[in-house]
């Protein structure tokens, strides 16, 4: 597989961390801020379908290519950054620059490397092996979605330990807000600003608008 232009992210997260959410508000702000932006996604992602919506309702707004496996060696270099939710096995996780792992924000945050060692030594392996054959480092970003707990605007402390032991970078946490949750038209807190959808701007989607903005500028300040 051939070298590729686009800054390739992968997006990997347990179920019910909304890697789903994540990566289509990845995806938006990136657009927002001029990079042409592609989603890999299989034929059954749920997030096809949310694109879809927000094609037939607002054809004014950006929106995301949608790239399949098969077409990522011959498209992807077309794109500033391409957005790939699959795990460190995947044989596309090789093409990455930036591997995002999504955690639950909760007390056993930190336990959950020291539990799972193959993951630890996987993400070691792809690190070896994208030195070895393109010359370069993985950034490894971590970051906690709180979807419980009260607002929080900093990693945990045990966290951070971590982040010393296995070599990740932490990125502030996101919160559990209802411009995230209520996405099923394809509508991002970044949408605000258009003309029609400026009447719903709410508080929470200003403070969701400038985690996404602060999330990605972390991502990219390696």
């Amino acid at each position: 597989m051939p070298d590729n232009k686009a800054h390739i992210i992968i997006v990997d997260g347990a179920s019910g961390t909304d890697r789903k959410t994540f990566c289509f508000e990845l995806a938006l702000i990136l657009l927002y801020n001029q990079q042409k932006t592609a989603l890999l996604l299989s034929a059954d992602s749920p997030l096809r379908q949310t694109l879809n919506i927000r094609k037939t309702e607002f054809p004014q707004l950006p929106l995301p290519a949608v790239l399949t496996r098969e077409e990522f060696a011959q498209k992807s270099n077309e794109y500033n950054a391409v957005i790939i939710p699959t795990a460190a096995t995947d044989e596309l996780a090789a093409m990455a620059e930036t591997y995002i792992t999504l955690l639950p924000k909760d007390k056993k945050v930190a336990s959950r490397f020291k539990q799972n060692v193959m993951y630890i030594n996987g993400l070691w392996e792809l690190k070896k092996k994208i030195a070895a054959t393109h010359g370069r480092s993985l950034d490894w970003v971590v970051c906690e979605n709180n979807l419980k707990e009260k607002y929080c605007s900093e990693p945990s402390a045990e966290l951070f330990q971590a982040a010393k032991m296995y070599g990740f970078r932490l990125c502030p946490p996101l919160n559990r807000r209802n411009a995230y949750q209520a996405n099923a038209r394809g509508l991002s807190a970044q949408d605000k600003s258009f003309a029609p959808l400026k009447e719903s701007l709410t508080y929470d989607d200003i403070c969701a608008k400038r985690e996404i903005i602060k999330l990605a500028e972390f991502i990219f300040s390696s």
